[in-house]
């Protein structure tokens, strides 16, 4: 199960996109569960056809990605500040996008303001 601790140790574990995208594991993008989503890549991006051709999810920079990870239902795509969660045997997709906590700076002048 993906709970809010396990994404926060994803973020963590893989903060950093590895040297070279041949380390990334990218035939699980071409698990035979993962049909409806009908991904394709090119020399240096992937293309989700299950999300809108509009969204910035939909065609991703090879060489912008973490890692590439396998659960149980979902096989997940990890970014810098985002991971897109692809289920499999069904085209539905969540993305969790990382929300930054705001620095001292940003909370004193927040206090400062009178805005929290």
């Amino acid at each position: 199960m993906l709970t809010d601790k396990v994404i926060d140790a994803i973020y963590k574990q893989y903060s950093r996109r590895p040297s070279s995208p041949d380390q990334l594991d990218i035939p699980l993008l071409f698990h035979e569960e993962l049909e409806p989503h009908a991904i394709d890549i090119d020399d240096s991006h992937i293309f989700i056809n299950s999300i809108d051709q509009q969204s910035p999810f939909h065609k991703i920079k090879v060489d912008r990605v973490h890692q590439i990870l396998e659960f149980e239902n979902v096989i997940a795509i990890v970014l810098h500040s985002s991971i897109i969660f692809l289920h499999k045997k069904s085209d539905v997709v969540n993305v969790h996008v990382k929300m930054h906590k705001p620095s001292l700076i940003d909370r004193v002048r927040m206090k400062l303001s009178g805005d929290c």
